[in-house]
């Protein structure tokens, strides 16, 4: 049975991957629009889309990779080992 802080850990941790990605969706669609809305003839601001869409897919490879080290480590931590919440600690995630 998975403790209170596990759940607690698990829900804070998606909660911020979603946090982390909403604006990096936003800023993908945005660069898509404008692609759309430019058509021929602006070639720099093509490229410039270019780079902020790279630099977004980079942005969501580096979340990815830190969310699953995160998981990963957290795995690796024997149950006794992960300590309980401060009351602060807790006030602070609610």
């Amino acid at each position: 049975m998975r403790s209170i802080v596990e759940i607690e850990t698990e829900l804070l941790l998606k909660n911020l991957v979603h946090d982390l990605r909403q604006p990096l969706s936003t800023i993908e669609t945005s660069t898509y629009y404008l692609n759309l809305l430019l058509g021929e003839g602006h070639q720099r601001a093509h490229e410039q889309l270019r780079i902020i869409e790279h630099q977004v897919d980079r942005a969501a490879t580096l979340l990815s990779q830190a969310v699953a080290e995160l998981h990963r480590l957290y795995e690796e931590c024997p149950t006794g080992a992960r300590r309980s919440r401060t009351k602060e600690e807790t006030a602070a995630v609610t």
